[in-house]
């Protein structure tokens, strides 16, 4: 965007555009916040908007994960921080699919294996939450081998309860947790 670009201008873009956007302008959006090095911490202000621009925000940060995991990765300990204020929407299950993304901050790592538990677990969490949560448990428990008993634990008891489609990722993993 060379030297003429604008932050505010960039952000007030964002915030009358966001709610209307497509996947394709969020990608693009995404490039622009990696090339011009922009301050996620203050573009996250827009999870504070309305809730079609809070949850479209929420999909930009996704599609930064996707093209720079490195990006989103370092600005996640910020957001988790954040996410007990955003009332819209229940912002703080999007991190199943930024720790998908990006990985877990170290700092994070306790609570987000708690979190993950705790929506693997529950019958109010989305089956797209629950699949994310369970990939990134099983990475985590090749860091921490600990985590492998509780992990097995935990799917055999929610194999049977989500959908054919969740019981096959569950199958799945259960091997290769079996095979470790």
């Amino acid at each position: 965007m060379g030297g003429n670009f604008s932050y505010i201008d960039f952000y007030h873009k964002l915030e009358t555009q966001l709610a209307v956007s497509t996947a394709a302008k969020r990608k693009i959006w995404s490039k622009v916040i990696i090339e011009n090095n922009l301050d996620i911490k203050l573009l996250s202000n827009l999870l504070n908007c309305e809730k079609k621009i809070a949850l479209r925000f929420s999909w930009l940060l996704s599609e930064i994960g996707m093209s720079f995991p490195n990006k989103l990765l370092i600005e996640l300990p910020n957001l988790l921080t954040k996410s007990d204020q955003i009332i819209h929407f229940k912002f703080i299950e999007s991190f199943a699919t930024y720790w998908f993304l990006s990985g877990v901050p170290l700092e994070n790592e306790s609570k987000a294996i708690d979190l993950l538990f705790e929506w693997l677990s529950s019958a109010q969490t989305n089956i797209t939450t629950k699949s994310r949560s369970l990939k990134v448990l099983f990475i985590l428990s090749k860091k921490y081998p600990d985590l492998k008993n509780e992990l097995i634990l935990h799917l055999n008891g929610q194999i049977y309860k989500n959908g054919k489609g969740f019981e096959k990722r569950v199958l799945k993993i259960l091997l290769k947790l079996e095979d470790d």
